[in-house]
């Protein structure tokens, strides 16, 4: 028990291994922009009401959101098997830019049709179910490729703790939607997908060209 490390020698090696290994640091800025991609989730069915459709229709979104993460385990199982978890984690994240675009687009194209307005909601959320599963597979997958061997576990827990503060940013849009409304955040969500997409691509190609890295 005497030589476990202290909180604080845990924390300075996470920052040391942040620093030191490029691969790692790069997919924590890849998450952090993951997390800004999140912040307009609380705001589709935010929009969807607004828009007029009313809590039974609703109800039908968060149905389709579910099946879309039922479905897609099969597509995302077979993706990350065939080729790779890092051409998975790219793929979710090029996807995840159109959710938020569709949603600034059924604001602004004002739909004056309730059943198609009801249909294209009905796939946006498919897709956000889906994509939700498929990042989560990614992740770990991905995490477990780039982390040594014997570390896994530490490297993981270095990595939650890095992007643990991501997953607050709803809060914040939800302060920002209040000012602004919540096209501005669907926007913000667009950029932050586009931006996660590069930085894992840029990630992937590093990766690929150093070929099967060593662990000393």
């Amino acid at each position: 028990a005497g030589d476990s490390p202290t909180f604080f020698q845990y924390l300075e090696e996470g920052i040391g291994v942040f620093r030191k290994d490029r691969f790692f640091s790069r997919f924590v800025f890849a998450q952090w922009c993951g997390g800004a991609v999140l912040m307009a989730m609380p705001f589709y069915v935010v929009q969807a009401s607004q828009l007029g459709l009313d809590m039974q229709r609703i109800a039908l979104l968060l149905g389709a959101q579910t099946l879309g993460s039922l479905l897609s385990n099969f597509l995302w199982g077979w993706w990350g098997d065939r080729l790779g978890k890092a051409s998975l984690y790219q793929a979710i994240a090029f996807l995840r830019v159109f959710p938020p675009l569709a949603a600034l687009l059924l604001f602004f194209a004002g739909w004056p049709d309730q059943f198609s307005m009801l249909a294209v909601h009905l796939l946006v959320f498919f897709v956000l179910g889906a994509l939700a599963n498929g990042l989560t597979i990614a992740v770990i997958g991905f995490l477990m490729e780039i982390s040594p061997n014997d570390r896994r576990p530490v490297y993981s827990g270095y990595f939650n703790a890095m992007t643990a503060p991501a997953f607050l940013l709803p809060l914040l849009a939800g302060i920002v939607a209040n000012f602004t409304g919540v096209q501005v955040i669907f926007m913000v969500s667009a950029l932050a997908a586009i931006l996660q997409f590069f930085i894992s691509r840029d990630l992937g190609r590093q990766i690929k060209r150093q070929g099967m890295r060593v662990f000393g």
